[in-house]
């Protein structure tokens, strides 16, 4: 073959666009179709893979960019990450910045509105495990039940607006034995 040719080839085949038709989840590889060729399982690029090291799988139908060094497949990585049809664009809005899972959970930060958002499907759990300490600077509002499994201090004042249930005591409704009129001191709650 003449190198022209040869050449030719070689700059034709060394960027290709291809879609994910496997995923082999041990190896961290996949397969890629790209036009009449489907490769043999290929890496897949990510952001890092160092000592910081990150984690997503591509998924079946998901576009990319084939990077093929000589023009050969054999040698090459899948760049992924091509909006299609099948994957459509989660927004359009230039301050919004998300992540959205295949089970509907998104994580998002609206950098016009400074938003930060986490929205987890019915079920969803979160957890954060940090032995020295959560510190939250702000106001903070829980909407739900509260169980806290361990000692609690309050520095400011502490409203309740029904009641407040001590030792199974209300502290609101709870009876006196003993009681002596006028400025007696009464018996503890019963």
């Amino acid at each position: 073959m003449d190198s022209v040719s040869e050449l030719q080839r070689q700059l034709g085949n060394a960027i290709r666009l291809g879609t994910v038709a496997e995923v082999d989840l041990v190896l961290a590889r996949c397969r890629i179709d790209t036009g009449e060729v489907k490769t043999d399982f290929l890496p897949w690029f990510v952001p890092r893979a160092g000592e910081t090291i990150e984690w997503s799988a591509p998924t079946v139908g998901e576009q990319g960019v084939l990077l093929c060094p000589g023009g050969d497949t054999n040698g090459a990585v899948f760049l992924r990450g091509i909006y299609s049809d099948a994957f459509a664009a989660p927004a359009n809005a230039a301050g919004q910045h998300l992540v959205r899972f295949r089970d509907g959970a998104l994580i998002q930060y609206d950098d016009e509105s400074h938003a930060l958002a986490a929205t987890l499907p019915s079920g969803g759990t979160a957890e954060i495990t940090a032995d020295g300490g959560v510190t939250i600077n702000g106001p903070l509002t829980v909407n739900g039940d509260t169980q806290i499994n361990g000692d609690a201090y309050v520095s400011g004042m502490a409203t309740a607006q029904t009641d407040v249930i001590g030792g199974g005591k209300s502290l609101k409704n709870h009876p006196h034995k003993n009681v002596q009129p006028g400025s007696g001191v009464s018996g503890p709650p019963v």
